[in-house]
Protein backbone atom coordinates (compact mmCIF):
# COMPACT_ATOMS: atom_id res chain seq x y z
CA UNK A 1 0.00 0.00 0.00
CA UNK A 2 2.84 2.37 0.85
CA UNK A 3 4.47 1.65 -2.50
CA UNK A 4 1.26 2.57 -4.31
CA UNK A 5 0.98 5.85 -2.38
CA UNK A 6 4.63 6.73 -3.06
CA UNK A 7 4.19 5.97 -6.76
CA UNK A 8 1.09 8.17 -6.93
CA UNK A 9 2.88 11.04 -5.18
CA UNK A 10 5.85 10.80 -7.56
CA UNK A 11 3.59 10.77 -10.61
CA UNK A 12 1.67 13.78 -9.32
CA UNK A 13 4.90 15.69 -8.77
CA UNK A 14 6.19 14.86 -12.26
CA UNK A 15 2.93 15.98 -13.83
CA UNK A 16 3.05 19.25 -11.93
CA UNK A 17 6.61 19.94 -13.07
CA UNK A 18 5.73 19.11 -16.66
CA UNK A 19 2.67 21.39 -16.56
CA UNK A 20 4.69 24.28 -15.13
CA UNK A 21 7.35 23.87 -17.83
CA UNK A 22 4.71 23.79 -20.54
CA UNK A 23 3.05 26.93 -19.14
CA UNK A 24 6.36 28.77 -18.94
CA UNK A 25 7.25 27.70 -22.48
CA UNK A 26 3.98 29.14 -23.78
CA UNK A 27 4.99 32.63 -22.66
CA UNK A 28 8.72 32.59 -23.32
CA UNK A 29 9.10 32.54 -27.08
CA UNK A 30 11.28 35.09 -28.82
CA UNK A 31 9.83 37.87 -30.96
CA UNK A 32 11.52 40.17 -33.48
CA UNK A 33 10.66 42.99 -35.86
CA UNK A 34 12.03 40.90 -38.74
CA UNK A 35 9.49 38.14 -38.12
CA UNK A 36 6.73 40.78 -38.03
CA UNK A 37 7.87 42.03 -41.43
CA UNK A 38 7.55 38.59 -42.97
CA UNK A 39 4.19 37.81 -41.35
CA UNK A 40 2.46 41.10 -42.13
CA UNK A 41 3.86 41.63 -45.65
CA UNK A 42 1.06 39.64 -47.40
CA UNK A 43 -1.64 41.65 -45.56
CA UNK A 44 -0.44 45.19 -46.23
CA UNK A 45 2.57 47.33 -47.06
CA UNK A 46 5.47 48.92 -45.23
CA UNK A 47 6.15 52.62 -45.73
CA UNK A 48 8.61 55.07 -44.20
CA UNK A 49 7.15 58.13 -42.47
CA UNK A 50 8.96 61.20 -41.21
CA UNK A 51 7.79 61.11 -37.61
CA UNK A 52 7.64 57.35 -36.90
CA UNK A 53 10.05 55.72 -39.34
CA UNK A 54 8.89 52.54 -41.02
CA UNK A 55 5.26 51.63 -40.30
CA UNK A 56 2.81 49.05 -41.58
CA UNK A 57 -0.49 49.86 -43.35
CA UNK A 58 -3.18 47.14 -43.49
CA UNK A 59 -4.85 46.36 -46.80
CA UNK A 60 -8.45 45.45 -47.64
CA UNK A 61 -10.09 47.18 -44.67
CA UNK A 62 -13.29 49.22 -44.43
CA UNK A 63 -13.22 53.00 -44.82
CA UNK A 64 -14.46 53.54 -41.24
CA UNK A 65 -12.04 50.93 -39.81
CA UNK A 66 -10.24 51.71 -36.54
CA UNK A 67 -7.83 49.81 -34.28
CA UNK A 68 -9.62 47.51 -31.81
CA UNK A 69 -12.81 47.87 -33.87
CA UNK A 70 -13.41 44.47 -35.51
CA UNK A 71 -13.42 41.91 -32.67
CA UNK A 72 -14.51 41.45 -29.04
CA UNK A 73 -13.31 41.81 -25.44
CA UNK A 74 -12.89 38.85 -23.08
CA UNK A 75 -11.79 38.64 -19.45
CA UNK A 76 -8.62 36.54 -18.93
CA UNK A 77 -5.77 36.14 -16.46
CA UNK A 78 -4.15 39.15 -18.19
CA UNK A 79 -7.14 41.49 -17.78
CA UNK A 80 -9.36 42.74 -20.59
CA UNK A 81 -7.89 41.03 -23.67
CA UNK A 82 -8.74 41.93 -27.24
CA UNK A 83 -9.69 39.13 -29.65
CA UNK A 84 -9.27 40.47 -33.18
CA UNK A 85 -11.34 39.21 -36.09
CA UNK A 86 -8.79 40.52 -38.58
CA UNK A 87 -6.64 37.74 -40.12
CA UNK A 88 -3.47 39.61 -39.08
CA UNK A 89 -4.74 40.98 -35.74
CA UNK A 90 -2.73 38.71 -33.46
CA UNK A 91 0.37 40.94 -33.92
CA UNK A 92 -0.62 44.63 -34.33
CA UNK A 93 -3.24 44.47 -31.57
CA UNK A 94 -0.83 43.12 -28.93
CA UNK A 95 2.57 44.55 -29.96
CA UNK A 96 3.43 48.19 -30.68
CA UNK A 97 0.66 50.70 -31.17
CA UNK A 98 -1.46 52.50 -33.77
CA UNK A 99 -1.12 56.15 -34.81
CA UNK A 100 -2.89 58.33 -37.36
CA UNK A 101 -0.60 59.58 -40.13
CA UNK A 102 -1.75 61.67 -43.08
CA UNK A 103 -2.32 60.75 -45.86
CA UNK A 104 -2.20 57.03 -44.94
CA UNK A 105 -4.66 57.02 -42.04
CA UNK A 106 -4.16 54.41 -39.32
CA UNK A 107 -0.69 52.84 -39.37
CA UNK A 108 0.99 50.41 -37.01
CA UNK A 109 4.32 51.27 -35.34
CA UNK A 110 6.17 48.02 -34.46
CA UNK A 111 7.04 47.00 -30.92
CA UNK A 112 8.22 43.76 -29.28
CA UNK A 113 6.53 43.94 -25.83
CA UNK A 114 3.28 41.96 -25.56
CA UNK A 115 0.15 43.22 -23.79
CA UNK A 116 -3.50 42.09 -23.78
CA UNK A 117 -4.29 45.41 -25.52
CA UNK A 118 -2.27 48.64 -25.69
CA UNK A 119 -5.24 50.97 -25.08
CA UNK A 120 -6.37 53.74 -22.75
CA UNK A 121 -9.92 53.61 -21.33
CA UNK A 122 -12.88 55.97 -20.85
CA UNK A 123 -16.32 54.97 -19.54
CA UNK A 124 -19.61 56.25 -18.15
CA UNK A 125 -22.67 54.47 -16.78
CA UNK A 126 -23.95 54.14 -20.33
CA UNK A 127 -20.89 53.83 -22.56
CA UNK A 128 -17.43 52.23 -22.55
CA UNK A 129 -14.71 53.37 -24.91
CA UNK A 130 -11.00 52.91 -25.66
CA UNK A 131 -8.24 54.28 -27.91
CA UNK A 132 -4.66 53.18 -28.74
CA UNK A 133 -1.87 54.57 -26.53
CA UNK A 134 0.50 56.99 -28.30
CA UNK A 135 3.87 55.90 -29.66
CA UNK A 136 5.60 57.83 -26.86
CA UNK A 137 4.00 55.72 -24.13
CA UNK A 138 6.49 54.30 -21.60
CA UNK A 139 5.91 52.18 -18.50
CA UNK A 140 8.25 51.23 -15.68
CA UNK A 141 9.55 47.74 -14.98
CA UNK A 142 6.66 47.29 -12.52
CA UNK A 143 3.97 48.78 -14.78
CA UNK A 144 2.13 52.09 -15.24
CA UNK A 145 -0.33 53.76 -12.86
CA UNK A 146 0.20 57.41 -13.68
CA UNK A 147 -2.16 60.00 -15.13
CA UNK A 148 -4.65 58.81 -17.69
CA UNK A 149 -3.62 59.13 -21.30
CA UNK A 150 -6.32 61.02 -23.21
CA UNK A 151 -6.49 60.77 -27.00
CA UNK A 152 -8.41 62.88 -29.48
CA UNK A 153 -12.18 62.18 -29.44
CA UNK A 154 -12.17 60.84 -33.00
CA UNK A 155 -9.62 58.15 -32.04
CA UNK A 156 -11.97 56.43 -29.56
CA UNK A 157 -14.37 53.57 -30.15
CA UNK A 158 -17.45 53.72 -27.89
CA UNK A 159 -20.12 51.06 -27.40
CA UNK A 160 -23.14 50.83 -25.08
CA UNK A 161 -22.03 49.56 -21.67
CA UNK A 162 -24.54 46.69 -21.70
CA UNK A 163 -23.08 45.43 -25.02
CA UNK A 164 -19.41 45.67 -24.12
CA UNK A 165 -18.98 41.87 -23.95
CA UNK A 166 -20.56 38.96 -25.77
CA UNK A 167 -20.48 40.13 -29.40
CA UNK A 168 -18.67 41.87 -32.21
CA UNK A 169 -17.85 45.48 -31.35
CA UNK A 170 -18.22 46.55 -34.96
CA UNK A 171 -21.95 45.82 -34.92
CA UNK A 172 -22.76 47.92 -31.80
CA UNK A 173 -20.33 50.85 -32.00
CA UNK A 174 -21.52 54.39 -31.39
CA UNK A 175 -21.23 56.98 -34.21
CA UNK A 176 -18.05 59.03 -34.01
CA UNK A 177 -20.08 62.25 -33.85
CA UNK A 178 -21.08 61.36 -30.25
CA UNK A 179 -17.54 60.74 -29.01
CA UNK A 180 -16.87 64.31 -27.88
CA UNK A 181 -19.97 64.49 -25.70
CA UNK A 182 -19.31 61.09 -24.10
CA UNK A 183 -15.63 61.82 -23.48
CA UNK A 184 -16.24 65.04 -21.60
CA UNK A 185 -18.18 63.28 -18.80
CA UNK A 186 -16.33 59.94 -18.84
CA UNK A 187 -13.98 58.44 -16.27
CA UNK A 188 -10.56 58.03 -17.82
CA UNK A 189 -7.82 55.57 -16.79
CA UNK A 190 -4.62 54.04 -18.17
CA UNK A 191 -3.15 51.25 -16.02
CA UNK A 192 -0.76 48.36 -16.62
CA UNK A 193 1.16 46.14 -14.26
CA UNK A 194 3.99 43.67 -14.80
CA UNK A 195 3.53 40.30 -13.10
CA UNK A 196 5.49 37.15 -13.83
CA UNK A 197 7.45 39.05 -16.45
CA UNK A 198 4.27 39.72 -18.49
CA UNK A 199 2.42 43.00 -18.99
CA UNK A 200 -1.16 42.76 -17.75
CA UNK A 201 -4.08 45.20 -17.92
CA UNK A 202 -5.51 46.41 -14.63
CA UNK A 203 -9.28 45.99 -14.25
CA UNK A 204 -10.28 49.26 -15.97
CA UNK A 205 -13.17 49.40 -16.48
CA UNK A 206 -13.72 47.29 -13.33
CA UNK A 207 -15.11 43.80 -13.80
CA UNK A 208 -17.86 44.39 -11.23
CA UNK A 209 -19.01 47.52 -13.08
CA UNK A 210 -19.23 45.69 -16.41
CA UNK A 211 -21.21 42.84 -14.84
CA UNK A 212 -23.62 45.29 -13.24
CA UNK A 213 -24.35 47.41 -16.34
CA UNK A 214 -24.51 44.41 -18.67
CA UNK A 215 -26.53 42.18 -16.34
CA UNK A 216 -24.27 39.25 -17.19
CA UNK A 217 -21.97 37.10 -15.12
CA UNK A 218 -18.60 37.20 -16.89
CA UNK A 219 -16.52 34.06 -16.58
CA UNK A 220 -12.76 34.07 -16.88
CA UNK A 221 -11.88 32.83 -20.36
CA UNK A 222 -9.30 30.08 -20.77
CA UNK A 223 -6.11 30.45 -22.72
CA UNK A 224 -7.48 28.29 -25.54
CA UNK A 225 -9.73 31.14 -26.67
CA UNK A 226 -6.79 33.48 -27.13
CA UNK A 227 -5.62 33.90 -30.71
CA UNK A 228 -2.35 35.37 -29.52
CA UNK A 229 0.51 33.87 -27.53
CA UNK A 230 1.49 35.96 -24.50
CA UNK A 231 5.22 36.58 -24.25
CA UNK A 232 7.36 37.88 -21.43
CA UNK A 233 9.36 41.08 -21.44
CA UNK A 234 12.58 39.06 -21.53
CA UNK A 235 11.49 37.55 -24.86
CA UNK A 236 11.33 41.09 -26.26
CA UNK A 237 15.03 41.61 -25.37
CA UNK A 238 14.14 44.74 -23.39
CA UNK A 239 16.32 45.76 -20.48
CA UNK A 240 16.31 48.72 -18.13
CA UNK A 241 13.84 50.42 -15.82
CA UNK A 242 11.63 51.79 -18.60
CA UNK A 243 9.72 49.81 -21.21
CA UNK A 244 8.63 51.52 -24.39
CA UNK A 245 5.57 50.38 -26.29
CA UNK A 246 7.42 51.04 -29.57
CA UNK A 247 10.72 49.34 -30.38
CA UNK A 248 13.81 51.61 -30.52
CA UNK A 249 14.52 53.25 -33.85
CA UNK A 250 17.89 51.50 -34.26
CA UNK A 251 16.24 48.10 -33.81
CA UNK A 252 13.55 48.86 -36.38
CA UNK A 253 16.15 50.21 -38.81
CA UNK A 254 18.29 47.08 -38.45
CA UNK A 255 15.26 44.86 -39.06
CA UNK A 256 14.35 46.85 -42.17
CA UNK A 257 17.90 46.57 -43.54
CA UNK A 258 17.95 42.82 -42.90
CA UNK A 259 14.63 42.40 -44.69
CA UNK A 260 15.86 44.46 -47.68
CA UNK A 261 19.04 42.40 -47.95
CA UNK A 262 17.00 39.21 -47.88
CA UNK A 263 14.75 40.47 -50.67
CA UNK A 264 17.76 41.44 -52.80
CA UNK A 265 19.29 38.00 -52.26
CA UNK A 266 16.06 36.29 -53.33
CA UNK A 267 15.74 38.52 -56.41
CA UNK A 268 19.35 37.91 -57.47
CA UNK A 269 18.95 34.18 -56.98
CA UNK A 270 15.80 34.26 -59.11
CA UNK A 271 17.60 36.16 -61.87
CA UNK A 272 20.45 33.66 -61.90
CA UNK A 273 18.02 30.77 -62.07
CA UNK A 274 16.13 32.33 -64.98
CA UNK A 275 19.39 33.09 -66.80
CA UNK A 276 20.59 29.52 -66.36
CA UNK A 277 17.29 28.04 -67.58
CA UNK A 278 16.99 30.43 -70.55
CA UNK A 279 18.51 29.35 -73.87
CA UNK A 280 18.84 32.82 -75.37
CA UNK A 281 22.23 33.49 -73.83
CA UNK A 282 23.77 30.28 -75.14
CA UNK A 283 25.90 30.91 -78.27
CA UNK A 284 24.57 29.38 -81.45
CA UNK A 285 27.03 26.88 -83.04
CA UNK A 286 28.48 27.87 -86.39
CA UNK A 287 27.83 26.08 -89.69
CA UNK A 288 31.27 24.40 -89.62
CA UNK A 289 30.68 23.14 -86.05
CA UNK A 290 27.28 21.69 -86.95
CA UNK A 291 28.75 20.01 -90.06
CA UNK A 292 31.57 18.53 -88.04
CA UNK A 293 29.15 17.18 -85.45
CA UNK A 294 26.97 15.61 -88.14
CA UNK A 295 30.00 13.94 -89.75
CA UNK A 296 31.35 12.69 -86.45
CA UNK A 297 27.98 11.40 -85.19
CA UNK A 298 28.00 8.02 -87.06
CA UNK A 299 31.58 7.24 -86.04
CA UNK A 300 30.77 8.17 -82.43
CA UNK A 301 27.88 5.73 -82.37
CA UNK A 302 30.03 2.90 -83.74
CA UNK A 303 32.84 3.65 -81.28
CA UNK A 304 30.50 3.57 -78.29
CA UNK A 305 28.54 0.54 -79.42
CA UNK A 306 28.00 -2.21 -76.88
CA UNK A 307 26.28 -5.62 -76.91
CA UNK A 308 23.23 -3.98 -75.36
CA UNK A 309 22.71 -1.52 -78.20
CA UNK A 310 24.47 -3.31 -81.03
CA UNK A 311 21.21 -3.92 -82.87
CA UNK A 312 20.47 -0.21 -82.93
CA UNK A 313 23.88 0.56 -84.42
CA UNK A 314 23.53 -2.10 -87.14
CA UNK A 315 20.08 -0.81 -88.09
CA UNK A 316 21.54 2.67 -88.41
CA UNK A 317 24.29 1.35 -90.72
CA UNK A 318 21.72 -0.38 -92.95
CA UNK A 319 19.71 2.85 -93.14
CA UNK A 320 22.82 4.79 -94.07
CA UNK A 321 23.59 2.36 -96.93
CA UNK A 322 20.11 2.34 -98.42
CA UNK A 323 19.20 6.01 -98.08
CA UNK A 324 20.90 8.36 -100.58
CA UNK A 325 22.99 11.08 -99.00
CA UNK A 326 22.20 14.71 -99.69
CA UNK A 327 24.85 16.54 -101.77
CA UNK A 328 26.78 19.19 -99.91
CA UNK A 329 26.53 22.83 -100.86
CA UNK A 330 30.19 23.11 -102.01
CA UNK A 331 31.72 20.16 -103.96
CA UNK A 332 35.26 20.88 -102.77
CA UNK A 333 34.23 20.23 -99.15
CA UNK A 334 32.46 16.94 -99.89
CA UNK A 335 34.27 13.90 -98.46
CA UNK A 336 33.22 10.40 -99.50
CA UNK A 337 33.89 8.03 -96.61
CA UNK A 338 34.81 4.43 -97.12
CA UNK A 339 33.12 3.56 -93.80
CA UNK A 340 31.50 5.31 -90.88
CA UNK A 341 34.48 4.53 -88.70
CA UNK A 342 36.84 6.80 -90.69
CA UNK A 343 37.18 10.24 -89.07
CA UNK A 344 35.65 13.24 -90.80
CA UNK A 345 38.84 15.27 -91.24
CA UNK A 346 41.89 13.72 -93.02
CA UNK A 347 45.16 15.13 -94.35
CA UNK A 348 45.16 16.75 -97.78
CA UNK A 349 47.55 14.10 -99.18
CA UNK A 350 45.01 11.32 -98.55
CA UNK A 351 42.15 13.28 -100.10
CA UNK A 352 44.28 14.12 -103.20
CA UNK A 353 45.26 10.50 -103.66
CA UNK A 354 41.65 9.41 -103.44
CA UNK A 355 40.35 11.78 -106.08
CA UNK A 356 43.13 11.21 -108.64
CA UNK A 357 45.79 13.38 -110.17
CA UNK A 358 44.19 16.76 -109.72
CA UNK A 359 43.87 17.85 -106.08
CA UNK A 360 40.79 20.02 -106.69
CA UNK A 361 37.41 18.71 -107.71
CA UNK A 362 36.57 21.74 -109.87
CA UNK A 363 38.08 22.23 -113.36
CA UNK A 364 40.84 24.82 -113.83
CA UNK A 365 39.73 28.33 -114.80
CA UNK A 366 39.28 29.04 -118.53
CA UNK A 367 39.88 32.14 -120.60
CA UNK A 368 36.95 34.52 -120.67
CA UNK A 369 34.95 34.45 -123.92
CA UNK A 370 31.41 35.44 -124.79
CA UNK A 371 30.95 32.64 -127.33
CA UNK A 372 32.02 29.81 -125.05
CA UNK A 373 29.71 29.14 -122.12
CA UNK A 374 31.39 28.23 -118.87
CA UNK A 375 31.33 24.53 -118.13
CA UNK A 376 29.45 23.43 -115.04
CA UNK A 377 31.25 21.65 -112.27
CA UNK A 378 30.73 17.88 -112.27
CA UNK A 379 28.09 16.77 -109.81
CA UNK A 380 29.62 14.43 -107.25
CA UNK A 381 28.13 10.99 -106.86
CA UNK A 382 28.09 9.11 -103.60
CA UNK A 383 29.04 5.49 -104.00
CA UNK A 384 28.12 2.58 -101.81
CA UNK A 385 30.18 2.58 -98.67
CA UNK A 386 30.96 -1.11 -99.04
CA UNK A 387 33.13 -0.49 -102.18
CA UNK A 388 35.85 2.09 -102.69
CA UNK A 389 34.71 5.08 -104.68
CA UNK A 390 36.31 5.37 -108.18
CA UNK A 391 38.23 8.55 -108.89
CA UNK A 392 36.17 11.25 -110.56
CA UNK A 393 36.77 11.68 -114.32
CA UNK A 394 39.17 14.40 -115.25
CA UNK A 395 37.71 16.63 -117.88
CA UNK A 396 40.21 17.65 -120.58
CA UNK A 397 40.61 21.32 -121.14
CA UNK A 398 39.22 22.61 -124.47
CA UNK A 399 41.59 24.42 -126.88
CA UNK A 400 41.18 28.14 -126.95
CA UNK A 401 39.09 29.56 -129.87
CA UNK A 402 40.89 30.88 -132.97
CA UNK A 403 40.93 34.58 -133.61
CA UNK A 404 39.15 35.94 -136.69
CA UNK A 405 42.01 38.14 -137.80
CA UNK A 406 44.40 35.22 -138.20
CA UNK A 407 41.87 33.27 -140.28
CA UNK A 408 41.49 36.11 -142.80
CA UNK A 409 45.25 36.33 -143.20
CA UNK A 410 45.47 32.69 -144.05
CA UNK A 411 42.80 33.06 -146.73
Amino acid sequence: MRRILLTAILLTGMLAVFASRQASASVSWSVSITSFHETLAPHGRWVVTRGYGEVWIPARIAVEWKPYWDGEWIWTDYGWTWISYDPWGDIPCHYGTWVWVDPYGWVWVPGTVWAPAWVTWAWTDDYIGWAPVPATFVLASSGYSGPAVVAAPARYVFVPANQFVGGNIQAVRVPVSQNSVILTRATKATRFRVSGGIVRATADPPLAFVQRVSGKRIERASGDKLKTRPSSISAAHVSGKSIRVVAPARERTAATAAQSNRKETVVQAGKQTRAASSGKRQPKPSHEARTSQQRAAPSGRVATASPANGSKVRSHERAAKTEPAKPAGKPEKLIVHESHVRPASRPKEERHAEFGEHPAKVPPPRESSREVAPAQAPRPQVQDNSRPAPPPPVQAAKPPPKEKGKEKGRD
